[in-house]
């Protein structure tokens, strides 16, 4: 459940964080769909654990920080007849009437934003959604965050994959299922991790593994450490501009690594730390580090022959396209390739190919 005590405290940093990923990727999400007049008119926004909108100090929890961030495009919304429908739901009345009375206000006069706040449990509020999250003619936007793990298991994620043009992030408190992964009440099992500071990435995998063969979906972590735990949040997109905002959000948020508000890695970098240039092996993390030489060799190697090749192989290692800049000019100045575009990417028509020029190195 949603956690009748989680809003009657002040939010913790960890929270701050996941409640600043949700928001900084809805506001990169929002133009990319509200300028496609010509594909649909209407774009669904669901949180299943919305809460009343403000913890007990007014700090603002996710419902209210996402109507905020629609307002800001209200006058696009106008220009191209686009309504956005919001469907907030918890099971609790009580933060159902909170939120009514904070969201309602906001709306008022923006004739193209429909807000159905509902006194929901999750599994009906589900299941009410899956016709539309099922649909083809609108884009949706899915955040599912509850103060516990016990909720999506892998039949609805496999729903939630199926689902055409729809985005979600799931937050869950993998040190939970790190420590009590055999209890029955636990739906999702994971493998054990050495190191529990990875144990978000674990999950991750094994939600892949969920994953129909030969289905294009794109899956990334990110990992938040708070003081009784690691938490996290899973994101899932069917689309490569859907990852490529995702990675964008997390890269703001944590600079250093791009997957976690901690030294995930343990390689003891501060944050006060100047950064180095990217290239020099003494100056990035480890991270980077196995991204660069993986890159480098699936060039060399004749497997990487175009620019959304690259893409790929940043997608995989959870780096932004631009990361992929430093192996890609190293090689052109050793003489081993050609190539024409600067930052690579998934969608140029044609795509720029990579030439070989030297298979050696």
């Amino acid at each position: 459940m949603s956690g009748k005590n989680f809003h009657s405290k002040a939010f913790d940093e960890g929270t701050q964080t996941k409640l600043e990923i949700f928001q900084l990727y809805t506001r990169e999400w929002l133009p990319v769909f509200l300028s496609r007049s010509d594909s649909w008119k209407i774009i669904h926004i669901y949180d299943f654990f919305s809460g009343p909108g403000v913890d007990v100090n007014g700090v603002e929890g996710s419902p209210v920080r996402t109507v905020k961030e629609i307002l800001k495009f209200h006058s696009l919304m106008e220009k191209n007849g686009i309504t956005i429908q919001l469907h907030f739901s918890d099971y609790e009345t009580d933060k159902i009437e909170a939120l009514k009375d904070r969201v309602f206000p906001l709306l008022k006069g923006k004739t193209h934003v429909i807000a159905l706040i509902e006194a929901l449990d999750f599994e009906s509020a589900f299941q009410k959604a899956l016709p539309i999250l099922q649909s083809g003619n609108s884009a949706k936007l899915v955040f599912i965050d509850p103060c516990g793990v016990n909720f999506i298991d892998q039949s609805k994620f496999q729903q939630l994959i199926a689902s055409p043009r729809t985005d979600f992030l799931y937050f869950l408190a993998s040190s939970y299922l790190h420590r009590f992964r055999e209890m029955p009440s636990i739906k999702l099992k994971i493998k054990r991790p050495d190191d529990f500071y990875h144990v978000h990435k674990v999950a991750v995998e094994e939600f892949k593994t969920f994953i129909p063969s030969g289905k294009d979906y794109y899956l990334a972590p990110f990992s938040i450490k708070k003081k009784k735990g690691i938490y996290g949040i899973i994101f899932g997109t069917g689309h490569p501009l859907g990852m490529d905002k995702f990675l964008n959000t997390a890269w703001e948020k944590a600079p250093f690594n791009g997957e976690a508000n901690f030294d995930i890695d343990r390689e003891d970098f501060r944050e006060d730390a100047p950064f180095l240039p990217i290239g020099d092996m003494f100056a990035v993390p480890n991270k980077l580090h196995a991204f660069e030489e993986d890159l480098r060799q699936a060039i060399l190697s004749g497997k990487c022959t175009n620019e959304r090749d690259v893409v790929g192989i940043c997608f995989d290692h959870g780096v932004r396209r631009r990361h992929a800049q430093v192996v890609l000019e190293t090689l052109k100045s050793e003489g081993k390739i050609q190539y024409q575009f600067r930052v690579p990417t998934f969608d140029r028509i044609p795509l720029e190919p990579i030439t070989l020029l030297n298979k050696s190195g």
